[in-house]
């Protein structure tokens, strides 16, 4: 999908391969443009969803979306009659079938769902009353897992013209309706009923609103088990934190401003709380790839600096290039801290990259600590108990600290004593860094 013109946006691309029935969370700055493409999304489903959500002033001549599903193309160009986004072919309801979209107050399906549950309460009183409903197993469980409660046991599935709504049974045929329940609740519900749909793709604007941390940790648990089980894909738009450290690599996403328009990129959560949220006190910043080539530098500072002057945080990043850009785009934003007080570390295997050239940016002395022992464990230098062949550098180095062959701290005793020179001379480095001059 592409979205050309629309509001401040001059073109996003978007895609999702729908066969890989995943989560997808989208974060960003307010105002780049995550309700506008959740819109979008919505648009192929109910083409007056611009209409309906947004001002006209937001279009002109050159807006424009275009869709690509497999074979298919769909164009909604502007239509100055309409003062909106129209399309002059038709859309199969195969292909408004494919999405689905919850969009916040007052737009989403949930709010105007009130109405249907009301008219209905005449028939699911019926039902009550003739103990004419079922037991809707899955739906209880997911909501008691996400509330970490038994509150829902009692809760019942009544079909009123082969639409499901739900109540929970109270003594003396009383019954409170889902609508009654708070927005968490009744919004949890509404997903589930969308997700039983089985549409491929659904997306959501806004998922935490109404529900505390716990709850959205749950929640995200729960949606990557009914991807996989309902064969669907879950989009959403998120705040939280809480949510972010929750998702697995590849599954959180950073809307931001790139050069050519916005950009939907993988990022890693160090990465995202660093760009929109920033770490405040500290006064030097070191970033680098993973955990272990933070722990790694924590104990050379510990071993070869001394006291250093400087309060600093060590903050693993991901990708050697995301590290690099992070430290650039820090020099334009400052959002950790003053150009000259970060830089980058990263493993020795990297100096030659493009992207790893210019100031600020430090290697150790060896390709990678994983590397290193991987490769005098190929010489022989290095055994483990029994007979153990993989070449992933990464598998053996837990390998030697799951079999207690050698702790981490051993590990890292072992490689600078075999590199002291070279150890030596990049820690004299990291001190003049972390240092008063």
């Amino acid at each position: 999908m592409k979205i050309r013109n629309v509001q401040h946006i001059k073109l996003l691309e978007f895609s999702v391969d729908l066969e890989r029935n995943q989560l997808m969370g989208i974060v960003g700055r307010n105002g780049v443009g995550k309700t506008t493409l959740m819109k979008a999304i919505q648009n192929l489903r109910s083409a007056d969803t611009f209409l309906k959500t947004s001002s006209d002033r937001i279009f002109s001549e050159a807006s424009a979306i275009e869709y690509e599903l497999g074979d298919t193309q769909i164009n909604f160009m502007y239509d100055a009659a309409l003062g909106s986004l129209n399309s002059k072919g038709s859309i199969s309801d195969t292909l408004r079938g494919i999405v689905d979209v919850e969009l916040p107050m007052p737009f989403g399906q949930r709010f105007n769902f009130y109405q249907s549950i009301s008219d209905a309460d005449s028939k699911i009183r019926q039902a009550v009353v003739l103990q004419d409903y079922s037991r809707p197993v899955e739906l209880i469980e997911f909501l008691n897992e996400i509330y970490s409660s038994n509150k829902f046991d009692e809760l019942v599935e009544v079909r009123v013209k082969g639409i499901p709504h739900y109540c929970i049974i109270l003594p003396d045929n009383r019954y409170i309706r889902e609508d009654y329940l708070s927005s968490g609740e009744f919004f949890l519900i509404n997903l589930y009923r969308k997700i039983q749909l089985r549409c491929k793709l659904i997306a959501i604007d806004e998922i935490d609103i109404s529900l505390d941390a716990a709850a959205q940790v749950h929640l995200i648990e729960k949606l990557r088990e009914f991807c996989t089980k309902y064969e669907v894909n879950v989009v959403f738009t998120t705040h939280s934190l809480a949510m972010m450290q929750t998702l697995l690599d590849g599954e959180l996403y950073h809307m931001r401003e790139g050069v050519d328009g916005i950009e939907v990129l993988p990022e890693s959560y160090a990465y995202i709380k660093s760009t929109l949220f920033g770490f405040r006190g500290w006064d030097r910043y070191v970033l680098t790839e993973d955990k272990v080539l933070m722990r790694f530098l924590e104990y050379v500072i510990n071993q070869f600096c001394g006291d250093v002057f400087y309060e600093y945080k060590i903050i693993y990043i991901g990708a050697a290039g995301s590290v690099v850009d992070l430290m650039r785009r820090n020099e334009r934003e400052e959002f950790f801290s003053k150009k000259d007080h970060v830089i980058s570390v990263l493993d020795g295997d990297q100096r030659e990259e493009k992207y790893a050239q210019g100031d600020r940016i430090l290697f150790i002395p060896f390709e990678s600590v994983e590397k290193e022992i991987y490769s005098d464990y190929m010489d022989g230098k290095l055994r483990l108990l029994g007979n153990y062949a993989t070449n992933d550098p990464k598998k053996l180095f837990a390998k030697f600290i799951s079999m207690k062959v050698l702790s981490e701290l051993k590990i890292f005793d072992y490689l600078c004593s075999k590199n002291e020179a070279q150890v030596v001379e990049f820690a004299a480095h990291l001190k003049d860094f972390l240092s008063r001059n």
